[in-house]
C-alpha cells in the first residue's frame, strides 16, 4: 500500500495565454484507502491525477510516493496505473489480449499471461470473455476491461479518471460496487477524478475539493454536507439555504430573530447560516422556529420538496412523502432551523 504526498504542486500552461491549471496543492493521500479528486470541469483535478501518473510535469512542487521522490521516474516505472475515462482498448485485440497487454511489454511468459489474465476477468466479473472483440462489448463491460488491464500489472497506485461518467445511469451503480469492492480486497492506493459529487460520496474515504487549481476542503464525505468550510462549497453539494447573520457566543441575530446555535470554531461576528433541506422541520414548533408560508411543493415519491417563505426569505425542505397530505401550498405554520443542523460559514467575499 503506498503513500501518496503532494507537496506544493503546481502547473502553468503557456501559450497564447498562461493558464494556472494547478496551485501550490498540497495533498498526502493515505496508504490502502480510496481518494477522490472532485470538482466542476477546469478546477485542475484530471492535469492533478496526470502529475501524479508522470503524463505532465508539474511547473512547481514534488510528488512522493512512501516519502521518496517520483519525478524523475518515467510514468511507466512509477507503479501506477491509469485508467481513463474513454477507455482506449486497442480494438484490433481480444479482451485477453487487451487485458494481458501490460505483461506482454514486461516480457512475462505466455502462461502466466493466461493465467493472470483469467484470474483479472474473474475479478471484474467477465468470466469467459477473453475471446471477445471490444466492438462486442457495451460501454460498461469496456470499462471493467480496461480496470482488469490495469490492475494485472500489480500497480502500486490505482488512477480513474471519471471512471463511469460515460455509462448509463443503471450501470453506475454497479460500476461503482465493483470498483468498491475490488479495492476492498486488494486495498491498493486508489485515486480516482470525478465531477459528481454522489460519485465521490459513495466511493471515497476522503475527498478533495478543488476550484479553479485550488484545494478548497479535503475531508471525509459526511464532512461536506454537515461541516462545509464555506458557502461555495455548501452550494456544491446541494446546499440552498442561507441566511445572513451576526455570531456572538451561541446565538445569531438575523433578519428573521435569534436563532441558537451550538457552539461552533467561528469568531464572532458576521457569519452565513446554512441548514440543508433535509434538516429543516416543517410543522414543528419550539427553539428556532420561524413563521413560514408554504408557496409549493413537488411530491417526487421518495420525499417531497417545499418551497416555503419566511418573511423576505426563501428556504428549501425535503420532508418525508406522506407529508404531501399534511400540508397544502398557501399554508401558514412553523418552520424549525435545528440548533444541532445550523452551520455557520465565512461571510462570502
Amino acid at each position: 500500500m503506498t503513500q501518496v504526498h503532494l507537496h506544493g504542486l503546481s502547473k502553468v500552461f503557456h501559450g497564447k495565454d498562461e493558464v494556472r491549471a494547478v496551485s501550490n496543492l498540497d495533498l498526502e493521500i493515505a496508504p490502502g484507502k480510496i481518494t477522490a479528486l472532485l470538482g466542476p470541469s477546469g478546477c485542475g483535478k484530471t492535469t492533478t491525477l496526470k502529475m501524479i501518473a508522470g503524463l505532465l510535469r508539474p511547473t512547481e512542487g514534488d510528488v512522493t510516493f512512501d516519502g521518496e521522490t517520483v519525478l524523475s521516474i518515467p510514468a511507466e516505472k512509477r507503479g501506477a496505473a491509469m485508467v481513463f475515462q474513454n477507455y482506449l482498448l486497442f480494438p484490433y485485440m481480444s479482451v485477453g489480449e487487451n487485458v494481458g497487454f501490460g505483461l506482454r511489454m514486461q516480457h512475462v511468459d505466455r502462461k502466466t499471461i493466461t493465467k493472470k489474465v483469467s484470474e483479472m476477468l474473474e475479478l471484474v466479473r467477465l468470466p469467459d470473455f477473453e475471446n471477445r472483440r471490444p466492438k462486442q462489448l457495451s460501454g460498461g463491460q469496456q470499462q471493467r476491461v480496461a480496470l482488469a488491464r490495469a490492475l494485472i500489472i500489480e500497480p502500486k497506485l490505482l488512477l480513474l479518471d471519471e471512471p463511469i461518467s460515460n455509462l448509463d445511469a443503471h450501470l453506475r451503480d454497479e460500476m461503482r460496487e465493483l470498483i468498491h469492492s475490488i479495492q476492498r480486497q486488494l486495498g491498493i492506493t486508489t485515486i480516482f477524478v470525478t465531477h459528481d459529487q454522489e460519485e465521490a460520496v459513495v466511493l471515497a474515504d476522503k475527498i478533495a475539493l478543488m476550484f479553479d487549481g485550488e484545494l478548497h476542503q479535503f475531508d471525509l464525505p459526511s464532512t461536506f454536507y454537515e461541516c462545509p468550510a464555506s458557502a461555495r462549497i455548501a452550494r456544491f453539494f446541494g446546499g440552498v439555504n442561507f441566511l445572513e447573520g451576526t455570531k456572538q457566543g451561541e446565538q445569531v441575530e438575523t433578519p428573521l430573530g435569534v436563532l441558537h446555535i451550538n457552539h461552533q470554531p467561528i469568531a464572532d461576528g458576521p457569519v452565513i447560516l446554512t441548514v440543508r433541506p433535509e434538516n429543516l422541520r416543517l410543522g414543528e414548533s419550539g427553539e428556532n422556529a420561524i413563521q413560514a408560508r408554504i408557496r409549493s411543493h413537488v411530491y417526487v415519491g421518495t420525499h417531497t420538496r417545499f418551497k416555503v417563505e419566511a418573511g423576505a426569505r426563501q428556504f428549501e425542505v425535503v420532508a418525508e412523502a406522506a407529508s404531501v397530505e399534511r400540508f397544502r401550498d398557501g399554508d401558514q405554520l412553523p418552520l424549525k432551523l435545528p440548533r444541532e443542523k445550523i452551520w455557520l460559514v465565512p461571510p462570502e467575499g
